[in-house]
């Protein structure tokens, strides 16, 4: 598979992490267990093909093509096999999404929904352009440009939320009270917990749970270390701990993780998809 990645020029990178462009030479026939950031991320088909995905407990499963939104995930959801083709993403900062998308992350939260039903014909005729694209630079081209006419104003997150989320409180070798950042911002527990829920999409609890996670699943990846010493470097009490945050954010327990590479840290390989195997 061939991937690239571009990270967008101001201002738009202070609202996404990167843009994304994949290519499969040949269909992937194994799901996939997508692990929860505490971002949101926006996502283009360019091919016809229909991909299926569904919940961690497997009530509710979609089938989509052309474009979705995956809202702020509590837990991993499953994507099933993926065609040979193309795709291209978007992968949102934190709290973020909603200045370009339009929408509360609250409301888009544990959700997969298209593109079209939050732009309605402006999505259709970016995922058109984006198809007609040459090359993964006039992708990336587009989507930039695209994306930065669609920032809503005010273009600052709430000052309170904005300093939660900062890399010295969110990076999880720096373990952290929840209280105290909620107490460092001036407001009640729960003012405070309105405004990060509405602008994250998760409360702050949860989300420093996530971020603390994929600080693990990211040393996991890059191998050479035990999970013990995994464990402490990303702050959890014990490998106890570790493996009990573990079944819940990926589905498994750390022993049974397996990467979809160094540099696809939060997808975690599965077996054939039996959804997908029935269609």
């Amino acid at each position: 598979m061939q991937l690239m990645r571009y990270r967008p020029a101001p201002p738009l990178d202070r609202y996404i992490e990167c843009l994304w462009w994949s290519n499969r030479d040949e269909p992937q026939d194994h799901s996939e267990h997508m692990l929860p950031s505490g971002g949101g991320q926006l996502l283009f088909a360019l091919h016809e093909t229909p991909i299926l995905c569904r919940t961690a407990d497997s009530a509710h499963s979609i089938t989509w093509s052309g474009s979705i939104v995956h809202g702020p995930q509590s837990s991993y959801y499953v994507a099933g096999p993926k065609p040979k083709g193309a795709s291209v993403g978007v992968s949102f900062r934190p709290g973020a999404a909603g200045a370009l998308l339009g929408a509360s992350m609250e409301e888009l939260a544990d959700s997969h929904i298209a593109l079209d039903a939050i732009w309605g014909a402006r999505g259709v005729h970016l995922h058109h352009r984006l198809m007609s694209a040459a090359e993964p630079r006039e992708i990336f081209r587009i989507l930039e440009h695209s994306l930065s006419a669609r920032i809503h104003r005010p273009l600052l997150i709430h000052p309170a939320v904005a300093r939660a989320l900062a890399p010295s409180l969110a990076d999880a070798s720096s373990p952290h009270r929840v209280a105290d950042v909620q107490r460092a911002s001036g407001y009640s527990p729960r003012h405070f917990i309105a405004l990060f829920r509405f602008a994250v999409g998760l409360n702050p609890k949860h989300y420093y749970r996530i971020r603390r996670f994929n600080f693990a699943v990211r040393l996991m990846a890059a191998g050479g270390r035990g999970l013990g010493d995994i464990a402490a470097a990303a702050g959890y009490s014990d490998q106890a701990h570790l493996t009990r945050e573990f079944r819940e954010f990926a589905g498994v327990a750390p022993t049974q993780y397996r990467a979809g590479g160094v540099d696809r840290p939060l997808h975690h390989r599965v077996g054939a998809c039996p959804d997908a195997a029935r269609r």
